[in-house]
């Protein structure tokens, strides 16, 4: 053989030899990729039983705080399914949610839309759970709200924290700190959150402290302000008495009283005095600052004054007024989100194990195990040792396994009762 031939032997050997290594390559790379997605199934598989456990956990505890027919509650797990996804939360999340306000007495219906409006406040604000409960229900109780309006707040809190320096959380919590006061004060939740978004600058939180605490002193609420721990004059300890005071130092320009007797709106008081307040003298100001605010206060008492001046407030009032939809609109930007996509795979993995297993299944499993670990006892306590029994032990606890916690993969004592 010449040796062209030999090389060209030796060629074809290669070019075989490749071919059958690059064959053997896509085999092995198709088996990989099955391997590793039957893997990744079976993990997901295993944590079925904890999902379903979580979604019987949270609807147990709505079952247990709402009276309601049985039919609502699926009307509810469906609905809530739904939400879930669109708001990118878990549907265990929601729903413990849900169960939380129908404990402070809100129905099912009520309660659901309030948990939806918070998810969406936490969702837009970066509010933790609670507290954005918190700041909603606050207002919707101080201003007399129904449940029905809770996303109108969340509309106002974020467009205000967007435009303003504040954000809406920290709207929120100076909102919850006041909204009491000034709503007995007679300011509406529009003027109260103009407030607090023009004047409170970086502080919106510690704003409404001094905005709950301005409120109280046009109230005279003398006790109230001792035990906050606020020095209070002994001649301003009724509203007559304040205005009294307020009228002297403004020299009968500004009354809190109406022609009928009556307190005036906060807003429109504090609207007032910012209008004739450079005109005072040094004492007249010195003295109304006092009765207003407080010696405390004098410093956030003037930047109240000073943006009712610079027209700050008047521009977040018209801006909060027409706030409708902004929450939606900033909720689906968030959906865009890492996060918002992990709830949204969350909830649709709840919704999936729930259909597949389900709680009656899985309570099934947990009966069955139970009483062949009873049984297994008792014939141990009879024999005194389970000597040759051993085998069926092993059975017994393969299924006494299905309730314990390893199963869930979490410190618990599984314990599910019959839902709603």
């Amino acid at each position: 053989m010449s040796t062209n031939d030999s090389t060209k032997t030796i060629e074809k050997l290669l070019r075989n030899l490749k071919g059958q290594l690059t064959d053997a390559g896509k085999t092995f790379s198709k088996w990989l990729s099955a391997n590793t997605a039957m893997t990744g199934l079976i993990r997901q598989l295993k944590k079925m039983p904890g999902a379903v456990y979580e979604l019987d956990s949270a609807m147990t505890r709505l079952c247990q705080a709402t009276n309601a027919a049985g039919s609502s509650y699926k009307q509810f797990l469906d609905s809530a399914a739904a939400s879930a996804h669109t708001l990118g939360v878990s549907l265990s999340g929601l729903i413990r949610q849900t169960a939380g306000f129908a404990e402070m007495g809100f129905s099912l219906a009520d309660a659901a839309e309030l948990a939806k409006s918070v998810s969406v406040y936490a969702n837009i604000s970066g509010a933790d759970s609670a507290s954005a409960a918190s700041h909603i229900t606050g207002a919707l109780r101080a201003f007399h709200m129904e449940a029905s309006g809770s996303l109108s707040i969340v509309d106002k809190l974020g467009r205000l924290g967007k435009e303003f320096a504040a954000d809406a959380n920290a709207l929120g919590s100076g909102l919850s700190q006041s909204a009491s006061s000034l709503a007995a004060a007679g300011a509406g939740l529009d003027q109260s959150l103009a407030m607090l978004a023009a004047a409170s600058g970086q502080d919106a939180s510690g704003f409404g402290d001094f905005l709950n605490v301005s409120a109280m002193r046009i109230l005279g609420m003398k006790d109230g302000l001792a035990a906050l721990g606020e020095e209070v004059r002994e001649t301003a300890g009724s509203i007559r008495q304040v205005q009294e005071q307020v009228s002297r130092h403004t020299g009968g320009k500004v009354n809190i009283l109406d022609g009928m007797g009556q307190l005036r709106n906060y807003y429109d008081i504090m609207g007032d005095i910012s209008r004739i307040y450079d005109g005072l003298s040094a004492s007249g100001r010195a003295g109304l600052d006092e009765i207003l605010f407080g010696k405390r206060h004098m410093e956030e008492g003037e930047a109240l004054l000073q943006a009712f001046q610079s027209g700050q407030i008047q521009k977040a009032l018209e801006a909060v007024s027409h706030s409708d939809g902004f929450a939606m609109g900033e909720q689906e930007r968030w959906l865009e989100s890492l996060e918002a996509k992990t709830g949204q795979f969350e909830a649709a993995f709840q919704s999936l194990s729930s259909t597949i297993l389900g709680s009656g299944l899985l309570r099934w499993f947990v009966d069955l195990g139970t009483g062949g670990v009873r049984a297994l006892d008792a014939v141990a306590g009879r024999l005194g040792t389970l000597g040759t029994i051993g085998t069926g032990a092993g059975l017994f606890a393969g299924l006494k396994n299905v309730g314990s916690p390893k199963m869930f993969g979490r410190n618990v004592v599984l314990n599910i009762p019959t839902v709603c």
